[in-house]
């Protein structure tokens, strides 16, 4: 035996929208218009009540805009499955999807704002095509049930099947899912997939996760938060017990516990408690979260498994004994470790599911909440003080740790990714994403700690620290998709990286030298950074009003920091109409803050419309506004329409956005449908929404095909009112000409043109590019030109 640790309905928003998907990356940077995260915000608490019912706005506003970039099709509905807080107040959201009412597993849409709920820093999906699946299964539920039976030899038994629409892979596929149960003594909840129009098993994972570790006392005495009642039951951390294998805790008429000994299985469940209770106070202190699921809940230690062997099963964690039986596995790393599945599986969507190489990740996780809580711990050096070895008390034959962080190759297992890693035992595909933790929060040369090479032969790395690294990690786990791979974990990090430190590029370049460290090269449509001066964004809600002359109307001035550190900023007005007073509370504020504006208007002041300047002076960069003052009864209804950015530059084949916005001038809001004319032939534009009232916006997308010649065109965006029409000037500019790279999980249509390897293809009919898909792979859908 190999000795491993172990793994580990809310409201529905419902969607009527078009099938078409837009191109490969499943993680979108937000708009520039909403990209930087409050600085004010990401210093802040926990976000309170108000914080919390704006980001389910927010996320709910952003999926329903963003369609494409979720892959949504007609038929789909999202309901919010669970809101977590993540590091310096940032929340995260995860929506399960329906396709017809049926559940879809790799559907799962996440959405990061930041403390306030106010701005969409991170919004990512795992599925890579809109679904277009027929929904009636031609195999019976009884078929797929014998069929997933046979996946686990010696099973106890299988749940009647559910039917599913799986979405983790290239292509959704309806699907029995069907939960096969492990025999007697053996534990595993083994998800079988069975295609329902075929009959095959295309897809599985268990919820259980096994392996060893060992027995360490934490000094003598130690306090651990057990019931009045004298009952190993956490009373403040809801959830979290330990007792024997029949799932009860233990209990006495006295509240001393155990006895020291290695074989004693109270002891066990001392160190067990003293363990979880530190994991739990590590998460709410270090990384901003509530309790192993994020909500405020924790799950059961059991001990006395009669097995080498710890576990995570999905509900609880179970521990047994070293190979010599002189000693529970209950040290703190590896009570870390199991409960740290625990955080994985309750963090962003998709569980715990999603293939061999999600496995050796969730492994390395555990690693990496084992190693989190040593250091939170931080004991001394004749106890069990923190490092980076996992299980390094453990004595099964004399071989010390069972993995190695700073250097996974010295016990057998891989220091970098390679292609062969999402075929490699979950166990050893941990190393490579160990590896990039530990330079990430120590470096390649640390001073008084092991040095640790890096797999490119890259320069050294001046590593952040254990707990900042546990900030990144945790933040890009709330993001988490089925399937969670290396690539998006880099994204992903990268991402938490920027919004956990809005301003810097510091911690960016060392997440993104550590990934480069450990073999995991750069990816299509990830973030950069660069350093950013002092900048903030000015906006006004709402941005016009009426008055009766005499009377007064208010606004709220909102700043947002987009760079570098908040600033002090002065508020006034440009000049005012005759008899018109402008009034701020407050006049000074800090960029991030919010301030009242006052127009008290007089019985002389002119009747019509005033377009009236809100001045933002800051003390780096100063920024302007524009208020409409209708004073008296407007004439006509009536309106402007802008779109920002107004330009922008493309290569063939890929596509660019912006926003158009619309302000109400006189009158009243009126109802307006937007069109674009102009666009050259491969050149389309669409809007979302495509109707709107007049002070509303909407997100224009122009897309272009690979066979669109490289130039400048002028595009109308047109509003078609009530009583207005009006129209935004708009300029593409297509870069290119040759063709964009190939790339999988890619829409391509007849007659877009790639390059692959150097030589130009066309694609001959439309189809979703998968890896093995390439050009040459393919003729019948690529020829050469």
């Amino acid at each position: 035996m190999n000795p491993r640790l172990g793994s580990g309905a809310v409201a529905v928003l419902a969607l009527a929208l078009a099938t078409a998907a837009p191109a490969n990356a499943v993680t979108l940077p937000p708009p520039a218009s909403v990209s930087a995260v409050s600085h004010a915000a990401s210093a802040a608490g926990p976000p309170g009540p108000d914080e919390r019912r704006n980001a389910i706005s927010t996320a709910r506003a952003a999926i329903t805009s963003r369609a494409g970039a979720v892959r949504a099709a007609d038929g789909d509905s999202f309901a919010l499955a669970s809101t977590v807080t993540g590091p310096r107040g940032l929340q995260y959201l995860t929506f399960s999807r329906a396709h017809r009412g049926l559940p879809v597993y790799g559907g799962d849409v996440v959405v990061a704002t930041d403390g306030s709920g106010a701005v969409v820093t991170t919004l990512t999906t795992g599925q890579r095509a809109a679904i277009d699946v027929p929904t009636r299964p031609t195999v019976e539920a009884a078929d797929a049930a014998v069929t997933a039976r046979a996946e686990l030899p010696g099973a106890a038994g299988v749940a009647d099947p559910v039917l599913v629409v799986h979405a983790a892979s290239g292509r959704p596929r309806l699907a029995w899912e069907a939960v096969v149960t492990g025999a007697p003594g053996r534990p595993a909840a083994l998800h079988v997939y069975v295609d329902a129009r075929t009959g095959e098993a295309f897809d599985r994972w268990d919820e259980v996760r096994d392996g060893t570790g060992n027995s360490r006392y934490n000094g003598n005495p130690v306090t651990i938060d057990t019931s009045p009642s004298y009952t190993m039951r956490d009373p403040r951390r809801s959830g979290v017990q330990c007792g024997g294998q029949n799932g009860q805790p233990y209990t006495k008429s006295t509240d001393s516990w155990g006895n020291g000994s290695g074989t004693d299985l109270e002891t066990a469940c001392v160190d067990a408690l003293f363990a979880v209770q530190k994991e739990w106070d590590m998460l709410r202190d270090w990384l901003g979260r509530d309790g192993v699921n994020g909500q405020g809940g924790g799950y059961p230690a059991r001990v006395g498994l009669a097995e080498v062997n710890a576990y995570w099963t999905g509900s609880y964690a179970t521990f047994g004994r070293n190979s010599g039986g002189t000693q529970q596995l209950t040290s703190m790393d590896v009570v870390g470790h199991e409960f740290g599945h625990g955080v994985f599986q309750f963090s962003g969507g998709g569980g715990a599911g999603g293939g061999n190489e999600t496995g050796g990740l969730n492994e390395s996780t555990g690693d990496i909440f084992g190693a989190l809580t040593e250091a939170y711990a931080n004991e001394a050096a004749d106890l069990d003080p923190p490092d980076y070895l996992v299980g390094e008390e453990v004595n099964l034959s004399g071989s010390g740790p069972i993995r190695n962080m700073y250097d996974p190759s010295a016990l057998g297992d891989p220091n970098c990714y390679s292609s062969a890693i999402p075929n490699t035992e979950v166990h050893a595909a941990a190393g490579p994403q160990n590896h990039w933790f530990y330079l990430v929060a120590e470096g390649t040369n640390p001073a008084g700690k092991p040095a640790s090479a890096r797999c490119d032969g890259g320069a050294a790395i001046t590593g952040l620290g254990i707990r900042k690294a546990g900030e990144i990690f945790m933040a890009a786990l709330n993001t988490k998709t089925a399937p969670w791979t290396h690539a998006k974990v880099r994204v992903a990090t990268l991402q938490a990286a920027k919004a956990l430190y809005p301003g810097s590029c510091a911690e960016f370049a060392v997440v993104r030298a550590a990934w480069d460290g450990v073999g995991v090269g750069r990816q299509t449509g990830e973030p950069t950074c660069e350093q950013q001066s002092d900048d903030f964004s000015l906006a006004l809600q709402p941005a016009s009003a009426t008055a009766a002359p005499g009377q007064s109307v208010t606004t709220t001035v909102t700043t947002t920091v987009t760079g570098g550190s908040a600033q002090q900023v002065t508020l006034r007005t440009g000049p005012l109409p005759a008899g018109v007073t402008a009034s701020f509370e407050p006049a000074t504020i800090t960029a991030g803050q919010s301030s009242r504006l006052t127009l008290a208007t007089s019985a002389a002041s002119p009747q019509g419309t005033h377009a009236i300047t809100v001045v933002a002076d800051g003390a780096a960069v100063d920024r302007q506004a524009a208020f409409t003052l209708q004073i008296g009864q407007a004439s006509q209804d009536d309106y402007t329409m802008t779109v920002t950015p107004s330009s922008a530059s493309v290569p063939a084949g890929q596509s660019a956005t912006a926003t158009l916005s619309t302000q109400v001038t006189a009158g009243q809001a009126q109802s307006v449908t937007l069109s674009a004319s102009g666009a050259p032939s491969g050149v389309s534009v669409s809007f979302s929404p495509r109707t709107l009232t007049a002070g509303q916006s909407a997100t224009v997308t122009v897309t272009t095909t690979a066979a669109v010649a490289p130039g400048t065109y002028p595009i109308s965006l047109n509003g078609d009112g009530t009583s207005a029409d009006h129209a935004a000037a708009f300029t593409l500019t297509v870069t290119g000409g040759q063709g964009t790279t190939w790339a999988p999980y890619t829409a391509y249509a007849a007659g877009d043109q790639v390059t692959y390897q150097g030589v130009r293809y066309r694609c001959l009919q439309g189809h979703t590019s998968l890896p093995g898909w390439e050009p040459p792979g393919v003729p019948a859908l690529w020829q050469p030109v």
